[in-house]
C-alpha cells in the first residue's frame, strides 16, 4: 500500500502540471504530446517508489531522500534524451538552457512539491 501511495503522489497533477504546460508550448518537440501526458506521471510515480526503496535501504531522512532522487532522476532523463529519445530539435545553446531549466525544475518539484505532498498526505 505504501508503494501505491508513493506512485500516486509522484504522478499527481501538482507534480506533472508544469511539465505538461512546458511540453505543450514547446515548438521544438519531436514527440507526441499525448504520449508525453501518459509518460510523465508514470516517470515521476516510478521514481518516487524508487526513492522510497533507497531511503528505506539506507535509512535516509525525507529531505535527503528527495534531494538524492532529484539528482538521480534528472541525470537519467538527460541521458535518455541524448541516447534514446531525442525529444527536441535544439541547438547546442538551447540544450544548455534546457538542461539548466530542467535541473532547476526537477529540484523544485522533488524538494518542494513532492516532499510536501509526501509529508502531509
Amino acid at each position: 500500500m505504501k508503494y501505491l501511495k508513493e506512485f500516486i503522489i509522484g504522478s499527481s497533477f501538482p507534480v506533472v502540471s508544469s511539465f505538461y504546460y512546458g511540453a505543450h508550448y514547446n515548438n521544438y518537440k519531436t514527440y507526441d504530446y499525448f504520449q508525453y501526458t501518459l509518460a510523465a506521471p508514470i516517470w515521476f510515480g516510478i521514481w518516487n517508489i524508487i526513492s522510497l526503496i533507497i531511503a528505506e535501504k539506507y535509512n535516509l531522512s525525507k529531505q535527503l531522500r528527495f534531494f538524492i532522487i532529484s539528482i538521480l532522476s534528472v541525470i537519467s532523463i538527460f541521458i535518455l534524451q541524448q541516447t534514446i529519445l531525442f525529444p527536441y530539435d535544439y541547438t547546442k545553446e538551447k540544450w544548455i538552457k534546457y538542461y539548466t531549466y530542467i535541473f532547476i525544475k526537477y529540484m523544485f518539484v522533488w524538494n518542494i512539491i513532492i516532499y510536501n505532498l509526501d509529508k502531509y498526505i
